[in-house]
């Protein structure tokens, strides 16, 4: 598991944890049932506060992301899918809010982007 944290920007450290995981296991890196660095190695890995990693563990937990395991620690969670498929919804939904408000930009109407998304959905048929 890798992250990359940046101490410059206004993201608060456990944001870009959680973010960075959430990710992670939405692109399908880390499989249901994989297990993540314990909080304390995520902490001593990172160089930052054991709050900072139990924070961002904490809020994936409730997104119901990653569960802990007695044995095994903390891993990607198998049981709820129905979690994963809600945090793709709201990651898609997300990415089509920026598309939308760059097709605005651009100019573009709602028929034109349709329209474009099922060329490109075409093409990748």
């Amino acid at each position: 598991m890798e992250i990359t944290l940046s101490f410059q920007g206004e993201t608060p450290i456990y944001v870009q944890i959680e973010t960075q995981i959430r990710n992670q296991i939405l692109a399908g890196t880390l499989a249901p049932g994989e297990s993540i660095p314990s909080m304390r190695a995520l902490a001593k890995m990172l160089k930052i506060s054991v709050v900072t990693v139990q924070k961002a563990y904490e809020n994936l937990k409730k997104e119901g992301l990653i569960e802990s395991v007695v044995g095994r620690g903390t891993v990607v969670s198998a049981k709820n899918k129905q979690a994963l498929n809600e945090a793709r919804r709201k990651d898609l939904e997300t990415k089509v809010e920026e598309v939308l408000k760059l097709s605005k930009e651009m100019g573009l109407s709602l028929e034109e982007l349709v329209t474009w998304i099922r060329m490109l959905g075409e093409e990748e048929s």
